[in-house]
């Protein structure tokens, strides 16, 4: 029964299909509709907005014809014999000068001036005497007259801000050529009124409320009422080609806007002004309005039709269906389907006989299998529910297994993070030894054991330094602080740090130095150079290695090219993956774990730069990474470039560290160098080396002293003292992001530990010059 009650409240099959039909005619209809609509609407608004343009151009051509007329008229004066005999009496060029003004009650002012703009005579004695060097009129002809004889024929017209007159000059000659003077007139503009009536009053006769404005080059109201378009939008309007726009006005209205500049033609100058021509857009294009809803009516006309004949043809198709539906709902009720049998009317179809046939043989199939049916169904019920269990349980003890790997990865990761600053230490002050003594041996074999040594501790520094970098990455605490900086500053740094190297194994390091601002983090990009030339160097055994930046499509691309063996085109995408290396070993020395790229790829994912590398077999490789190029660099201060030439003899170095052995180690490496060094283990006797009459050149000291005493606290104690302008130098085992920041910030030269002796000694050499 809930089979039948819901069957009854389902649409019929002639609904479907009516409403299919409904839905694809309504489809079609509004579809063809909006075509049709849109094309008629566009091309209506186009005619009259062009009708618009029209109006405006046909006022812009009658104005530049009476600017034309005016202009001809002064050019006829111009060459009247009263003013170009230089001769002729005051008088009878006064009554030429009278009649003409009296002729054209537009004309404000009409005269001569001499070469030198002081007026010799003029309508009705104004301004007679007067200096008009700086009118307009009389500086536009003068610059005419200086050109050539052709350029001087050219009139001259003007109009000058905040005055409602037209300004014309022509330059009056003799008969010999000579310039006699310059003509000048002022006209007011009151005469273009008559243009506006005219064309307001070719539209009452019909339906719009046109309007039409004159506005000068700056968009101010020339002719018409100052307030139709508003400021904003009529400096907007004075500055458009010809043609028309639909714009909305401050209060709202939307309007249809035709406009024609008066550019010149002729032969003149024109005065730049712009014609222009409004109608209300909902009165322009009522016309348009009334096209569309009688496009609609049509569409919606047709649309009933269709579906009313659609309605008559899904009776005659359902009418069959329907009734072998309502047959099949007897089979529904049947408690079982043997003896089932399906009765069809006398009046059914072929096609419906033979649906009957197959609804009667899948009726006799299902009897047949509804024994069986049940059976495979509770046997499938309970195989589901025991492998269920079995899946339940598989999940979570595979959940578990997760957590526990994921437990023991972060703790591991959070443990090498954290062993960082007490790892590096004696690691720094080891290497420290370890060049002292390679300064202090004599004789082949114990100077090449001493070789080997650092070689070996160079390659444990790199080894370390990578495994730390790969921990705080996968421990997550490192953390891109992006800013701007010049990216030549850590080219420089970096440089510094590997010539010796590049040297010691007989290679050319170059350098090519910018001072291009980019945008990202500078102690990460710093990371990623020294892997990237440090990789280098490790591959190269001869030629040379180069390192620079090149502008290219909007971003400072970092290169470093060697000419060692290259990179087979296999292995260009694994030597990114940890612990791969390719089949060259490094010249001479262990060639890592294999870390080093694999930074540089997860430091690059890290702050979004893309690295790329191309290499040719036998040629050298060349790695790539984009920089964001800052749009507006901040003015930050620049790290000058280290001098490892200069010498410390004569300087007085303090060094403060917690550690013993760093500062007995530190002591030596500076005392070899030529300083004099002050070794303090605590603050209180660097305080105290600070206070005596000796002068400290440079403070070298840790960052994390004893009971908690911050070395960039310390140094801003003793700057704040006595040693206001101390050179001062941090030497830290701390890596974290925050640490790293902090000391970036500051403007103290800072360096983390293991420190290579190269790099230590140029930067303290620095910093003492």
């Amino acid at each position: 029964m809930a089979t039948h009650a819901t069957s009854l409240t389902r649409p019929g099959l002639r609904g479907i299909l009516t409403g299919t039909l409904a839905v694809l005619i309504a489809a079609l209809i509004l579809s063809v509709t909006a075509v049709v609509v849109w094309t008629a609407t566009r091309e209506a608004q186009r005619s009259i907005g062009r009708s618009l343009g029209d109006l405006a151009a046909f006022m812009r051509e009658a104005l530049e014809s009476d600017v034309y007329e005016r202009w001809r008229s002064m050019r006829t004066i111009a060459t009247i014999p009263a003013f170009v005999d230089p001769d002729r009496s005051y008088e009878s060029r006064r009554v030429v000068m009278d009649r003409v003004k009296a002729n054209a009650e537009e004309i404000v002012w009409v005269g001569l001036a001499d070469r030198d703009g002081r007026v010799l005579v003029a309508s009705g004695g104004i301004e007679e005497g007067a200096d008009v060097s700086q009118r307009r009129w009389f500086r536009a002809a003068r610059v005419r007259a200086q050109g050539s004889t052709l350029e001087a024929q050219r009139p001259t017209v003007q109009t000058g801000p905040g005055e409602r007159v037209i300004e014309i000059g022509v330059n009056v000659r003799s008969a010999s050529g000579e310039l006699v003077g310059v003509i000048g007139m002022m006209v007011s503009w009151d005469w273009l009124g008559h243009l506006r009536r005219s064309l307001i009053e070719r539209s009452r006769d019909r339906r719009s409320d046109l309007e039409v404005l004159v506005l000068d080059g700056e968009g101010r109201v020339v002719i018409g009422d100052p307030t139709h378009l508003g400021e904003d939008l009529a400096r907007v309007v004075a500055r458009r080609a010809d043609g028309f726009e639909i714009d909305t006005l401050p209060d709202g209205r939307t309007m249809v806007i035709g406009t024609s500049r008066a550019a010149g033609g002729r032969g003149i100058e024109g005065l730049g002004w712009q014609i222009v021509v409004t109608s209300n857009a909902a009165v322009a294009f009522a016309p348009v309005d009334t096209l569309r809803w009688q496009i609609i009516a049509a569409g919606g006309l047709v649309g009933f039709l269709v579906l009313a004949a659609g309605w008559w043809v899904a009776g005659r198709i359902a009418s069959p269906i329907q009734a072998i539906a309502a047959r099949a709902d007897r089979v529904g009720l049947a408690e079982a389907l043997d003896g089932v049998v399906i009765d069809l009317p006398e009046s059914s179809s072929k096609e419906v006989v033979s649906l009957a046939a197959s609804l009667q043989g899948m009726i006799d199939r299902l009897a047949d299998n509804e024994e069986a049916l049940k059976h495979l169904a509770n046997t499938l019920e309970q195989r589901v529910a025991v492998r269920t269990a079995e899946l339940e349980s598989a999940n979570r003890a595979l959940s578990q297994a997760r957590d526990d790997a994921v437990a023991a990865t972060a703790a591991k990761s959070r443990f090498l993070a954290a062993a960082s600053h007490d790892l590096r230490q004696p690691l720094h002050a080891l290497s420290l030894f370890a060049n002292a003594l390679s300064r202090r041996v004599q004789g082949e074999e114990p100077i090449r054991l001493v070789a080997n040594m650092e070689t070996t501790l160079g390659s444990l520094q790199d080894m370390f330094s990578a495994l730390l970098d790969v921990s705080r990455l996968d421990a997550g605490i490192v953390v891109a602080e992006p800013r701007t900086f010049v990216i030549g500053d850590v080219l420089e740094r970096v440089a510094a740090g590997f010539r010796a190297q590049a040297a010691a194994h007989g290679l050319e390091f170059r350098l090519v130095s910018s001072r291009l601002p980019v945008t990202s983090d500078p102690v990460l990009v710093e990371t990623i150079l020294r892997n990237l030339v440090g990789n280098a160097l490790k591959f190269t055994a001869s030629g040379k290695v180069l390192v620079g930046v090149r502008r290219q499509d909007g971003h400072a691309v970092l290169e470093v090219h060697d000419t060692g063996p290259g990179v087979p085109a296999e292995d260009r995408d694994r030597i990114f993956e940890e612990f791969e290396r390719v089949k060259q070993a490094a010249h001479g020395q262990n060639d890592g774990l294999g870390l080093g790229l694999s930074i540089v790829r997860r430091l690059c994912d890290l702050l979004g730069h893309h690295v790329s590398v191309d290499s040719r077999r036998g040629r050298g490789t060349v790695f790539r990474v984009e920089l964001p190029i800052a749009v507006r660099p901040e003015q930050a201060a620049s790290t000058p470039p280290l001098s490892p030439g200069l010498s410390l003899a004569g300087r007085h170095i303090l060094v403060l560290d917690d550690e013993p052995m760093i500062v007995d180690a530190l002591a030596r490496t500076l005392r070899d160098d030529g300083a004099t060094v002050t070794a303090a283990r605590n603050a209180a006797e660097a305080s105290d080396a600070l206070a005596s009459d000796r002068p400290v050149d440079l403070a070298v000291i840790d960052l994390q002293l004893e009971k908690g005493i911050d070395g960039l606290d310390l140094i801003t104690r003793w700057r704040e003292g006595r040693a206001a302008r101390l050179p001062a130098l941090i030497v830290t085992g701390a890596t974290d992001p925050k640490t790293l920041a902090r000391l970036q910030a500051s403007g103290v030269a800072w360096l983390t530990k293991p420190v290579a002796v190269p790099t230590l000694r140029a930067t303290v050499a620095r910093l003492v010059a």
